[in-house]
């Protein structure tokens, strides 16, 4: 008897990639370290039950209607892979190194977004990563072969697709290494959409390459959760794509080797950073979620998948449990105070190994308290809605809920 066809979950694997085109399907560059994950295809039927003279009210025919999917998925969080969520759900993107301390020149010249090249007082060698401008429009390039004898013409070698902004003559041009700090606010320039992921799923059944992706994919939540007892520092998050398509060929995982962080390494800060006196060491655990309403439009175009999967408004909230060292979580409520808020959260490493995700909000509204004096120490509950605020707006401008940031050693472009 010939052995039975079988697969193993435990060898499935998660990939994703940026698309250029929503929907239209690329092939996995990095791997999502996961734990959880959920696809399922939704295509619609629509039925035929005009009248026949049969006694039966079930349909005559079912007739392929549209059709998306939806991917639940979650697990730790890994500083090289968040990049990806967040620059779906969120869009804006400034980048950082951290100086090498020499080398540095200005721009001669304004450079405008979309340039390919830059142009510089001083020349920089070719492959230098260069890190142009400084906070929200910051960005990090690594540089060709320059021309000219002064000024010097500098080509943008990579990421591929030029400058995201414009930056004015004079401007700082500073050779850079990892680690790398990446910064997300709500995008509101252009059409206000951000970019699109293809996710592959590796399970298994499928012929061939035992893949499916899932093209177009669009997050509407990112979550994430501590608990300093117990836990690790976890997310999960949702997305909606175009439907499942067959990978030809077999994908290969590529997992990196960045470690998940424990919740006890949370910092929490209210009135300030999360450092010095508005450190507040009595915060045990907590959530902050990000949502995004969207809605796939579907027209007469002769296909059956979005014409588009639409982004609309952003909105963020979260919850921090105290231990009761004073009253000052139900004050922060009843006073309405909505004051600063930043969670800080790294692996304690040092160099290019060092990692961190930071959570800062200029406003944070405190909408409920609530006292919990069943334990052995009293505790509050506290809800917080992040208040919109032109502080954590990235270089599109205009207003943002919040700011994240993630540092860690991932080559500038990958997301």
């Amino acid at each position: 008897m010939p052995t039975p066809t079988t697969y193993a979950p435990a060898k499935q694997f998660v990939g994703v990639a940026t698309e250029v085109s929503q929907g239209t399907a690329v092939a996995m560059t990095a791997t999502l370290l996961l734990d959880n994950f959920k696809p399922k295809d939704g295509p619609k039927f629509l039925e035929d039950k005009a009248w026949r003279g049969a006694m039966a009210t079930d349909s005559f025919a079912q007739i392929p209607g549209v059709a998306t999917a939806e991917a639940d998925m979650g697990g730790p969080v890994f500083i090289d892979g968040l990049g990806f969520f967040l620059r779906n759900l969120m869009g804006d993107l400034s980048t950082t190194g951290t100086s090498t301390g020499s080398g540095g020149t200005t721009l001669s010249a304004q450079a405008t977004a979309g340039a390919s090249s830059i142009s510089t007082v001083a020349s920089i060698p070719a492959s230098t990563v260069v890190q142009i401008g400084t906070g929200a429009t910051a960005e990090v390039f690594t540089t060709g072969t320059p021309t000219g004898s002064g000024p010097y013409t500098i080509p943008l070698s990579t990421p591929s697709g030029g400058l995201a902004y414009t930056h004015a003559s004079a401007q700082a041009v500073q050779p850079v290494t990892g680690p790398y700090t990446y910064a997300w606010a709500l995008l509101n320039s252009g059409s206000g959409q951000p970019l699109s992921h293809t996710l592959t799923h590796m399970l298994g059944p499928t012929a061939t390459s035992g893949a499916r992706q899932y093209p177009g994919a669009v997050f509407s939540e990112v979550g994430f959760k501590w608990n300093s007892e117990s836990d690790l520092f976890t997310f999960d998050a949702k997305a909606t794509s175009w439907p499942s398509v067959p990978l030809g060929s077999a994908p290969v995982a590529n997992p990196g080797t960045v470690a998940p962080m424990a919740s006890w390494r949370m910092a929490v800060g209210i009135g300030g950073p999360a450092s010095g006196g508005t450190l507040i060491p009595t915060v045990t655990d907590g959530e902050i979620n990000l949502k995004r309403d969207i809605n796939p439009y579907f027209t007469g175009n002769g296909v059956q998948t979005p014409y588009i999967i639409q982004r609309a408004g952003l909105t963020v909230d979260g919850k921090l449990n105290f231990v009761a060292a004073s009253e000052s979580p139900l004050l922060y409520m009843l006073n309405n105070t909505q004051p600063q808020l930043q969670l800080l959260i790294s692996n304690g490493l040092a160099g290019v190994n060092y990692g961190a995700v930071q959570f800062d909000f200029a406003q944070a509204a405190f909408t409920e308290a609530e006292s919990d004096g069943s334990k052995t120490a009293v505790e509050y509950s506290n809800t917080f809605k992040a208040v919109l605020n032109t502080t954590n707006a990235g270089g599109s401008g205009s207003y943002s809920p919040c700011k994240v940031s993630v540092t860690c050693n991932v080559t500038p472009g990958t997301y």
